[in-house]
């Protein structure tokens, strides 16, 4: 909520009421379906699984605060997540925002270039890593499963009904956004 709160000042669009986000009381039944978080628009309630990884809570819950303001495409929302998260004093919230654009850029990149990627993660701190495998270790047990792919399968769906061409992968089309943001500070084109 603070976090939001500072970056309306530099992005007014953002002001308004940010309600605290709920914990899923039945997270694990979430994590099964790999799902981190949900908005609900009926009662207009951001909700945060919380049996995930520490590190991803706080973008988590940014996340669905960005849908809770009215940013429906996931990519703005995982963007408006990253935002706010820098915008905070709270380093714990920052570091939520940085593994969140890290883990989407990663994976972007190990997409086109194992090699430069395995360069990359070369350099990470221990501690980023010592997450990574935390975050592995964590979901690995509820990866391929019937509960998992099913969820996927109607997420997918559903964004897509909703105008999401990409379905699913529009989550990690925060990295378009990434980048734009970074040529933009850059004078990059």
């Amino acid at each position: 909520q603070q976090a939001y709160e500072t970056l309306s000042v530099d992005l007014p669009i953002l002001k308004g009421y940010y309600p605290a986000p709920k914990c899923i009381t039945s997270s694990k039944a979430f994590s099964a379906m790999e799902i981190t978080g949900v908005f609900t628009c009926w009662t207009m309630e951001a909700k945060a699984n919380v049996d995930i990884p520490d590190y991803s809570r706080a973008s988590t819950m940014a996340h669905e605060l960005a849908h809770l303001h009215g940013f429906m495409r996931e990519d703005e929302a995982n963007y408006l997540a990253y935002l706010a998260c820098m915008a905070s004093d709270d380093p714990v919230v920052r570091d939520s925002g940085t593994m969140l654009a890290v883990i989407y850029s990663g994976n972007a990149l190990a997409g086109q270039d194992m090699e430069l990627y395995g360069e990359l993660w070369s350099k990470y701190h221990p501690g980023m890593i010592r997450d990574f495998a935390d975050n592995s270790a964590y979901w690995d047990q509820y990866e391929d499963t019937v509960i998992s792919e099913t969820a996927d399968k109607v997420n997918d769906v559903y964004l897509k009904a909703n105008e999401q061409e990409d379905g699913v992968k529009s989550y990690g089309r925060v990295v378009d956004l990434l980048l734009a943001e970074y040529r933009e500070k850059n004078g990059l084109d």
